[in-house]
């Protein structure tokens, strides 16, 4: 203002006082345009800072989004390959336990068959050792015969008579 103040000081010396009316509409049309400038700028300040804000958020939210898309087709692929391996493991698990079942199967056949063979086998033993309590018996039957057969021979010789060949041949088997 102060290269307007000269000016305005020539100036009022043969001025109207309609010429100062206008002077100062016009100063406070200027000055109302300042402020509406001043205001409009910051607006467009305050709307572009929105904007970009807004701009950053919707890219952020765009990258979130496409993060999420990426997430959700790993994770999908991830819960396919898990699908495929447990229905893998679940035929594989049918599998052993079909093999299982047969191998429970086999077992009690030869548990069985086992326990037929201890039967036979406690049944051979028992046949055994009766055959060999019989023969026991037999030796101690036959030992108690030889000597009962050589008493009687020598009943026999000393009673001056000669024992026959047939008792003579089971003397000596």
């Amino acid at each position: 203002m102060t290269s307007l103040a000269p000016h305005l000081a020539a100036a009022a010396a043969g001025w109207s006082p309609e010429n100062w009316v206008a002077l100062i509409a016009s100063a406070g049309a200027l000055l109302g345009a300042a402020v509406t400038g001043t205001l409009a700028y910051r607006s467009s300040v305050r709307t572009n800072k929105t904007s970009t804000e807004a701009q950053e958020r919707m890219a952020e939210q765009s990258a979130t989004i496409e993060r999420a898309k990426v997430v959700a087709d790993a994770f999908e692929a991830a819960k396919q390959i898990y699908d495929h391996a447990i229905s893998e493991l679940r035929e594989e698990l049918d599998r052993v336990r079909a093999q299982h079942e047969k191998a429970l199967e086999q077992l009690d056949r030869l548990s069985e068959k086992l326990q037929a063979e201890r039967g036979t086998t406690q049944e051979v033993r028992d046949e055994l050792h009766r055959t060999q309590r019989e023969m026991g018996e037999m030796r101690t039957r036959m030992q108690h015969m030889d000597r009962v057969i050589t008493l009687l021979r020598r009943q026999l010789i000393e009673a001056g008579l000669t024992p026959s060949e047939h008792l003579t041949q089971l003397e000596g088997a």
